[in-house]
Parts: C-alpha cells; sequence; structure tokens
C-alpha cells in the first residue's frame, strides 16, 4: 500500500494523463490557508480550476466540489501543492466533514472529468444524488463492493487516491469492462448509513486511538449486525455496535443480556441502553472471563 510520503511519486508516474485534485468546499477553510479556493486562483490561475456541478447542489455552484488540475499530460505535479494537501488530508480524516477528497489520475481532460464526477454521485444508486466523491464513501464502496463492479463504477479515473480514516493511503483503480455497475443492497445501505458508520468510527476511535485497517468494513458490519436485533432507538443500536467492536466478546450471547435485548426489541417504550444499567457486576465479570473472544463482526 503507497504512503502518503509516495504520493507525489505515484502522482508523478501517470505522464500520459491529467491528474487532478479534488475539494469539497462544504467544508470551510480559513481563507489564508493555500489550499483556499481564493489562494489556489492566485497561485495556479482560475483556468486549473472546475467546479463539479452534483446535482443536488447545481444551484449553488459554490458549494460544488472543487476540480483543480495539479498536472496536463507531460507535467509533473507541484510537489509543495501535493505535500500541503496530504497534511491537510491526515488533520481531518476523521471529521464529519473534509475537504481533501482525494487525488486522481485521468485520460479525461478538466471539462470532461468534472462533468463526469457530477454524473458518478447522479448513476450510483437509483433515484437520488449521493456524494460518493467523499473519501468515507469510497471507503464504503471499497468494503461493500466486488473489486469488479468497483473497478468498472471508477472507469474512466485509472487510479483515485485518498487517505483512509486509519491514516493509510488508498488506491482505488478504474478499469473499463462490461461489468455490471449496480451496487447490492448491502453497499446502498451503507451509503444510507454513512453518517452513523462515521459516528461509530469516531467512538471507536476515542476508545482504542489506533483503528484496524479494516475498520470500516467491521464498523460496517457492527452497525448492520445491530440492525438485526429488533432494536428501535437509534442510540440503542449505536450502543449494541460498539461494543461489538470494542467488547473482547459477543455480550448478546450472555443470557442475562440477551433477556434485556428481547425486552427492548419487543416493546418500544423500553431502551436497550437503560435496561443494561441493571446488569450485576458478577454479570460484567462473566462477560470479561467466560465467554471466547470475538473472530470478526
Amino acid at each position: 500500500m503507497p504512503t502518503m510520503t509516495e504520493l507525489s511519486g505515484y502522482l508523478n508516474i501517470r505522464q500520459d494523463e491529467y491528474r487532478y485534485l479534488l475539494l469539497d468546499p462544504l467544508k470551510r477553510i480559513t481563507s489564508w490557508d493555500p489550499l483556499h479556493p481564493a489562494r489556489l486562483n492566485d497561485a495556479t490561475g482560475r483556468e486549473t480550476l472546475r467546479r463539479v456541478l452534483r446535482p443536488d447542489l447545481a444551484w449553488s455552484p459554490e458549494h460544488c466540489p472543487l476540480l483543480l488540475c495539479l498536472a496536463s499530460p507531460g507535467e509533473f505535479c507541484d510537489e509543495i501543492l501535493v505535500q500541503n494537501s496530504g497534511e491537510h488530508a491526515r488533520n481531518e480524516r476523521l471529521a464529519e466533514k473534509r475537504y481533501i477528497c482525494g487525488w486522481l489520475s485521468s485520460s479525461l481532460e478538466p471539462d470532461a472529468m468534472a462533468e463526469w464526477l457530477a454524473g458518478l454521485c447522479r448513476d450510483i444508486v437509483t433515484s437520488t444524488t449521493v456524494p460518493v466523491h467523499e473519501p468515507l464513501r469510497l471507503e464504503l464502496l471499497q468494503a461493500t463492493v466486488d473489486p469488479a463492479v468497483l473497478s468498472a463504477l471508477l472507469h474512466p479515473v485509472s487510479q483515485w487516491h485518498l487517505l483512509s480514516c486509519t491514516d493509510a493511503l488508498i488506491t482505488l483503480c478504474g478499469q473499463n469492462s462490461d461489468t455490471e455497475r449496480r451496487l447490492n443492497w448491502g453497499a446502498e445501505q451503507a451509503q444510507r448509513n454513512v453518517r452513523e458508520i462515521l459516528r461509530l468510527l469516531s467512538a471507536w476511535h476515542d476508545v482504542m486511538t489506533t483503528l484496524p485497517a479494516e475498520a470500516v468494513r467491521l464498523a460496517t458490519n457492527a452497525w448492520t449486525a445491530s440492525g438485526k436485533t429488533g432494536l428501535h432507538h437509534p442510540g440503542d443500536r449505536f450502543y449494541l455496535a460498539l461494543s461489538i467492536l470494542t467488547q473482547p466478546v459477543d455480550i448478546t450471547r450472555h443470557d442475562s443480556v440477551k433477556t434485556r435485548l428481547q425486552q427492548a426489541a419487543g416493546n418500544p417504550a423500553l431502551r436497550f441502553t437503560q435496561l443494561m444499567q441493571s446488569l450485576p457486576d458478577e454479570t460484567w465479570q462473566e462477560l470479561r472471563h467466560l465467554l471466547p473472544p470475538l473472530k470478526g463482526c
């Protein structure tokens, strides 16, 4: 897996393609930041910038993603600009909104690239706009979609580099193929639950500090598992999903917990989190010492 220090090299090796930086102005940054649109205008020229008119925000172009052409075919990327964008991405990897959406290589020239990105947001899920350019949404696609389908969806982007929520540089590759470009039910559900999954990842990070490489997949699976219990309240689902990720044992396999879970699922007036407060200390001791560790979600 490439590292952030290798990003410039990965971009510059695609000498026969355009190289882009994708930004999301829905995440505000200070006006003096060198990555602010006004500063980029001054440094690189207005002709290097394009708006990606995502369908749900086309009426407000200033809020639409901004595509910066880092280099045309035959040119090298500005190393300082790439480094600055990488450092910025590191500082916001678990933020609700992220300014740095990734670094792309493609044969498409800027106007066509901006149009294609807008179409991807429109077409990836039927009857709704999905801002799939957001890094966590791309991580969710990687975790929930067959690699061949994801590769077909990303074509004509040959490489899309993004910083994961675990501080790793991920490279997604697009390739032209006859593979059907449709998301499965689980992938669509993950996109709909992106806010809950991000909240879960943030809470998990607060507990563990360092998340595993498979954090997005595990968090998605934990949230899905919590939905199969019949719990009515999002807070109860969140509590259970976080316990799946942070507890060394599956608490739902203990009879006392199972009883409380069934009570909460059977009566919307009851809260699983409140019922768990009455769990005796000796039961928690049993959970810690008697049940085998989880092997996954």
